[in-house]
């Protein structure tokens, strides 16, 4: 192998030529023999088309800050999951129904035809963007370039429609969840509402909203009390000093003691006695009015009743006068007098209207010292209220929320239904339907001519290879020198016999013939390439017709 590689090494330019010009028939008959193979196969072989519909990704019409769309899913999810529905069975089998695919294989199995179609149809997302929006391509393969078209911008349709379809669907599913889930979470915050007016209800007065008011309230029956209290121990007061006033006067009626005269007045038990009633209340009037006002209760009713001790007092002075000026104006120290009944009957009646004076004022006390408990038992109670409807209320709050978010979220997704039903969402919009394919994509006419080439010339060059190297014959003079190391004195020219020029001529003719061949095999390669295999077929049928 090291000597075969040094001679390879070692070949000039002119050798290698003279060897390709030596060797021509195994470089020319092998080349024609493989490019006849691969132009027969381009022509036999059975042709593929395809037809490809390009589709838009259009965005909603209906700006974003305005109506949100709640199709969110992933627009590659998206065209994935339509493309499972599309080449569905039931689909593809209308398809081959419709179309009448298979005619040619009667005995072909109705999944094999399924899985045929469904192999030749393929959905390419397209990377590459225009201002700012994508698109896809659905594309249909088979032997019919009619057939083939008409597919693919039915497949296209498919797409769009289903689009269409799943949005709305989604939409109006998504719609339905959240006014089942408004109704549930009404219902919940009704009920709440509910408990929490019953518990207002039934707990009114103590709230804790209200703790300011029954504090103030609690502050005002406390001075109530002080003052029914001073009340009653006035009343008592004036009370008992009124009761020993009666006995002091029955006891002077029953022992028939007489007055006094001093300075020519009588001085009568009685009269001191209403005097001294009226100096007792005149200082309660006094002591009233430094706290109240003169439109309170408590003053007005002392004040009447100051006026009338002193119309008393007013009258019975102007009764004693008449009764001294009827009298002899000479003294009589030894004469008596007798107690005044009138003004007994009327001290007891006084006495009686005090003593029901002083029950009304205990039962006006023990009702505010109820009402003080009541109040002061709503101002304690005030924390454990205030706990338990923060409870109620923070519940509520977190429903109330809920069912506003949920609220604004429904009018979101029925503006989004409206927005799908008008189709003013996002849409596939065709950008290219699918033409007529002239050219088919298989058999590919240049990957074949440069298989036939490269095979050719590979199996030709083999064989000048095997021959050439592996056997050691010399074909120069140059060989003998460097080869063997012996002079060179002299050469004989080849000789030439009276056939050879004979022989010489009939191999150049058959080798320009095969040579011509393999050019217009090589042309017939060219056109298939540029012009289709399909116009050149129909080419050369014009042609054989003429």
């Amino acid at each position: 192998m090291a000597e075969l590689y040094q001679q390879s090494a070692a070949l000039k330019p002119q050798q290698i030529l003279e060897i390709i010009i030596r060797r021509r028939w195994l470089i020319i008959i092998p080349f024609c023999f493989f490019l006849t193979l691969g132009l027969l196969h381009t022509l036999t072989a059975p042709k593929t088309y395809r037809a490809s519909t390009t589709i838009l990704i259009q965005p909603q019409k209906v700006p974003r800050n305005y109506v949100q769309s709640i199709v969110t899913t992933d627009i590659g999810q998206r065209i994935n999951s339509i493309s499972q529905q599309i080449l569905s069975r039931t689909n593809l089998e209308k398809i081959i129904q419709k179309y009448r695919l298979f005619q040619d294989s009667p005995g072909m199995y109705q999944e094999d035809k399924v899985n045929s179609v469904r192999k030749r149809v393929a959905v390419t997302q397209q990377s590459a963007r225009r201002r700012g929006t994508e698109a896809f391509s659905v594309s249909f393969t088979g032997s019919n370039p009619d057939t083939v078209m008409k597919i693919a911008n039915e497949l296209a349709g498919f797409f769009m429609d289903a689009n269409l379809k799943a949005r709305e669907t989604q939409a109006i599913g998504t719609s339905e969840f959240l006014e089942s889930e408004l109704e549930k979470i009404k219902i919940k915050l009704e009920n709440r509402e509910k408990a929490l007016a019953a518990y207002r209800a039934i707990h009114i007065g103590g709230l804790p909203d209200e703790l300011e008011t029954n504090l103030r309230t609690l502050d005002r029956l406390q001075l109530q009390h002080t003052d029914a209290l001073n009340a009653l121990r006035d009343n008592q007061n004036a009370a008992n000093l009124l009761k020993n006033q009666i006995s002091k006067l029955k006891e002077m009626s029953q022992s028939g003691a007489a007055a006094l005269q001093l300075d020519g007045t009588f001085v009568g038990t009685g009269l001191s006695t209403t005097e001294q009633q009226h100096g007792a209340e005149k200082r309660q009037l006094d002591e009233l009015l430094l706290k109240y006002t003169a439109k309170h209760p408590e003053v007005i009713k002392l004040s009447k009743s100051v006026a009338k001790l002193e119309q008393r007092i007013k009258k019975e002075k102007e009764e004693k006068h008449i009764a001294r000026s009827g009298q002899n104006p000479e003294p009589d120290n030894t004469r008596s007098v007798s107690p005044n009944d009138n003004i007994v009957f009327q001290h007891e009646l006084n006495l009686k209207q005090m003593e029901m004076e002083i029950l009304n004022i205990k039962t006006s006390i023990q009702k505010i010292k109820q009402a003080m408990l009541v109040y002061q038992k709503r101002v304690e109670d005030t924390p454990k209220r205030e706990q338990e409807i923060q409870s109620i209320q923070r519940d509520y709050n977190n429903i109330r929320e809920s069912y506003s978010s949920l609220l604004a979220r429904r009018l979101e997704a029925e503006l989004a239904v409206n927005m799908e039903k008008k189709q003013k969402g996002e849409q596939f919009r065709i950008l290219d339907y699918a033409r007529l394919p002239e050219k088919p994509m298989s058999p590919d006419v240049r990957r074949l001519f440069m298989l036939s080439l490269a095979v050719g010339l590979g199996f030709g060059g083999g064989i000048i290879f095997l021959l050439e190297f592996l056997n050691p014959v010399i074909r120069g003079e140059e060989q003998i020198e460097t080869e063997i190391g012996l002079p060179i004195l002299a050469s004989i020219p080849p000789i030439v016999q009276p056939g050879d020029s004979w022989k010489k001529w009939i191999e150049g003719a058959a080798f320009a013939i095969v040579f011509s061949y393999a050019g217009t095999v090589l042309l017939v390669f060219g056109l298939l390439n540029i012009k289709g295999i399909d116009k050149i077929l129909s080419l050369f049928e014009t042609y054989s017709n003429l």
